[in-house]
């Protein structure tokens, strides 16, 4: 089963899962109705534009935004291994705008197919536009459907990619939620969230519990703990 198939399945999809906070007074909140469309759409464009197949390496080298547990999801849902600033040439590099400078003046990337977010809250295009070459996530996922069909073959060949090595999907969704957690827990991913446990720890662990995950950046520590408040995260 698929990270997009586990989201059709919670049973209120209404409530939040993904909020995330960009400084103190910038908020976003994602439904599970609206994640799992954010998800369709990422991972049509992955599989059916960019023609990625299951065991694809992915990079998803995005600040903490919304879109960060957005693309994990969906690179998971069609079967890719993916992970943070991963070394070498990959099938896919996901950046966010403050890429834009140094693509423009010709760096190497290291990918095959190159695409930058604006991370603008709500998802819109890079204002000044993309070099080319460098796909625009905020104009190509608007064309994509908002349902995904996933490859019975992509559960088996996804996976995250870290530094201590490949933890397949399968074995990810087996294992279930770690150990103290509960079932609809609201979890905390801030700036002291470790970078190499990133994307389990906002995307995959909210994912298992059924539960949501609050992102909050730009933050100082007491904006973090004012808001960990208000938005009851459970320690």
């Amino acid at each position: 089963m698929t990270p997009y198939e586990l989201l059709g399945r919670f049973p209120d999809r209404t409530r939040p899962f993904i909020t995330a906070y960009d400084g103190p007074d910038l908020r976003v909140e994602l439904s599970v109705a609206s994640a799992a469309n954010a998800v369709a759409k990422a991972a049509g464009l992955l599989r059916d534009d960019l023609g990625l197949e299951p065991g694809a390496t992915v990079s998803l080298d995005l600040p903490r935004h919304w879109q960060l547990p957005v693309w994990t999801l969906a690179a998971l849902t069609v079967g890719a291994r993916c992970g943070r600033s991963l070394p070498g040439t990959v099938d896919v590099r996901l950046l966010g705008p403050a890429a834009l400078d140094r693509l423009a003046a010709g760096e190497d990337p290291g990918a095959h197919e190159v695409l930058v977010a604006s991370c603008d809250a709500f998802g819109m295009p890079v204002p000044s536009g993309v070099p080319r070459g460098v796909l625009d996530v905020g104009v190509e996922v608007r064309s994509q459907p908002d349902v995904f069909g996933p490859d019975p073959a992509a559960p088996g060949a996804a996976g995250l990619v870290g530094p201590t090595g490949r933890r397949p999907w399968t074995e990810l969704l087996a294992a279930g939620p770690p150990r103290g957690l509960l079932p609809g827990q609201r979890l905390w991913v801030g700036a002291t969230t470790p970078e190499a446990g990133l994307l389990e720890a906002c995307a995959i662990v909210p994912l298992l519990l059924r539960g949501s995950v609050v992102l909050g950046a730009g933050l100082t520590d007491g904006q973090a703990a004012r808001i960990r408040q208000v938005e009851a995260v459970q320690p």
